[in-house]
């Protein structure tokens, strides 16, 4: 007989798993030390605190489409690893979260640190249940095994998020024994998944609209990373010459640098993307709830199903016509779709696809596409416009970007161009700070021989400044560029338009000389040009870099954003 802790490992081999984040701690330590023997095929990655193991776990989900584990003892996995927990729910990241009740084999007398839900415990179960998509209590060692097939199975399913397997100390260290129930089988039988699609007639009514459209614009959103349906979005906007603008949570679905490209829509989007939505007769949604920021406040100079016909495209038939009405629903996998979409039209290619996309170059060039003067500014500090263009300049389309919370991804997501799909991911999730940085590191563990950037303001930074000794210890040459204005500018802006400031400025912190302490590159920049270089000289180390950029603190995103759109909800 085996005991669980094995057990479970076999079930992450069998699902292709391969790395797990957490802390060791209470009722997961048998599963811990049943990792030990297999590091020969699953990478154990040792976080400094829950939130980072989170966000690394989220951020693994969100590369490779299978499940990031994370695991650790529950009372820090349900409050502190709650924040990547969370992210991965709203943002449809597949995550397997392991976790104990740490009842210490009993939990109905005076209690310590369990979380078991009786009189003098926490309720952990119901914590977890109200983040995660599936959660189970397992209270014996085959509970606990079959839980995490089924997790692992819930997690990737359908639209993707966390899965939680909450064990008792009993379940997580006991023997499994064959003859009791339930009764135990190999995982792949619970993987089997077939493709969900449209019904040809769906398809077809969507063809039929789109064909009678003068001026069809598509919208993606994170449903396009979610199913990797890259290439047969590509096909679908040439052939029909339809413009392309991303949800802030869809950057990077659609290469900026394309013909079609819009950039970001939205409250804080491109000028020639609100303008091209606004005037199109025709909008197909892929992939994308249409949160308040992508639709302006749900502002009917953006988008108005009286006016314009909307097509939505999603996994989740909850979520078409959820923000609108719709003229067309189409419910199944975002890249099979698109690709049934495409073979319909090439037997009726639209008219005018060549004009629509000789129109969109024109509008750009006409309306200063991702342009504005501040992107050359000499002044000191830097002004963030600055910083971008100097990231941008600096990057190939091999680099992976990720933001954070705050200006700091405001102004990267306004005005970087991105050259490559999958090169830019953000939180957008719940948006909180300090996401950024650790999922920095998961990027550079998974794709090793590209350049990985983290762009982070000092708020977010100072949060989360113990993923550089992670960093060190696998060695991860991640390159952090920090705006440092020494306040939360956000915050701060709306506060300085009242003239009424409070609890948004910080001291001044030397993050060069931090990241040295910590056993990693420290480079300060001061003066517009040193950036491009100090960057391009920091993938050529073996070291984490931290590029610690004193930035303007009066520089307010306001410049960047519809701000009727808040006047609208204020």
């Amino acid at each position: 007989m085996e005991r669980a802790g094995k057990r479970i490992c076999d079930v992450l081999v069998e699902a292709g798993i391969d790395h797990v984040f957490g802390i060791p701690g209470g009722g997961t330590i048998p599963i811990w030390d049943a990792l030990y023997d297999r590091q020969d095929k699953i990478k154990v990655v040792l976080a400094r605190h829950e939130q980072a193991a989170a966000c690394m776990a989220d951020m693994y989900g969100r590369m490779t489409g299978k499940p990031g584990v994370l695991m650790g003892q529950g009372a820090f996995i349900g409050t502190t690893g709650g924040f990547g927990i969370l992210e991965a729910f709203m943002s449809s990241s597949p995550m397997l979260v392991l976790t104990d009740t740490s009842d210490m084999g009993f939990s109905q007398h005076a209690s310590y640190q369990s979380g078991t839900g009786e009189y003098g415990s926490f309720d952990l179960r119901a914590m977890l249940r109200g983040m995660s998509k599936f959660t189970t209590y397992a209270v014996t060692p085959e509970e606990a095994v079959q839980g995490v097939q089924l997790a692992v199975k819930h997690a990737v399913v359908g639209r993707p998020g966390p899965a939680c397997v909450l064990m008792r100390s009993k379940a997580a260290s006991g023997v499994v024994d064959p003859e009791r129930t339930p009764r135990l089988y190999g995982t792949a039988g619970y993987l089997k998944e077939s493709v969900t699609v449209p019904s040809p007639d769906a398809v077809q009514r969507a063809v039929d609209l789109i064909l009678k459209a003068r001026q069809p614009v598509v919208i993606a959103g994170n449903g396009v990373h979610v199913s990797r349906a890259y290439e047969p979005l590509r096909q679908f906007a040439e052939l029909v010459g339809a413009p392309v603008a991303t949800s802030y949570k869809g950057q990077s679905a659609f290469p900026g640098v394309h013909p079609l490209a819009l950039g970001m829509m939205g409250t804080f989007g491109q000028a020639v993307a609100n303008r091209t939505i606004a005037e199109a007769d025709l909008v197909l949604v892929a992939g994308s709830r249409l949160s308040p920021s992508d639709t302006r406040f749900d502002n009917p100079a953006l988008l108005d199903p009286s006016r314009q016909k909307i097509l939505q495209m999603d996994i989740e038939p909850r979520n078409a016509g959820w923000t609108f009405p719709l003229d067309e629903a189409l419910i199944g996998d975002l890249g099979h779709t698109l690709d049934l979409m495409v073979q319909a039209l090439r037997k009726s290619p639209p008219a005018g696809a060549g004009d629509r996309t000789a129109a969109v170059l024109e509008r750009k060039k006409a309306e200063s596409f991702h342009e504005a003067p501040e992107l050359y500014a000499e002044t000191r500090p830097l002004l963030p416009q600055r910083i971008v263009k100097e990231i941008e300049e600096a990057v190939d389309g091999s680099a992976i970007i990720t933001l954070d919370a705050g200006n700091s991804r405001l102004w990267m997501s306004h005005f970087f161009k991105t050259k490559q799909v999958r090169t830019l991911f953000c939180p957008g999730g719940v948006a909180g700070m300090a996401w950024g940085p650790p999922a920095a590191l998961t990027a550079k563990l998974l794709c090793p021989d590209r350049p990985v950037v983290s762009v982070v303001g000092d708020g977010g930074f100072a949060m989360t400044l113990h993923v550089l000794s992670t960093a060190v210890q696998y060695g991860l040459p991640v390159v952090f560029v920090v705006m440092n204005n020494s306040v939360l500018g956000m915050v701060r802006d709306f506060q300085a338009a009242r003239q009424r400031i409070i609890a948004s400025e910080f001291g001044a912190t030397d993050f060069a000389r931090i990241a040295r302490g910590f056993g990693c590159r420290g480079v300060d920049v001061q003066a517009p040009g040193q950036l491009v270089a100090a960057i391009r000289e920091a993938f050529d180390q073996d070291l984490p870099t931290v590029i610690d950029v004193t930035t303007s603190a009066v520089e307010p995103f306001f410049k960047i954003a519809a701000l009727e759109d808040f006047a609208r909800v204020a």
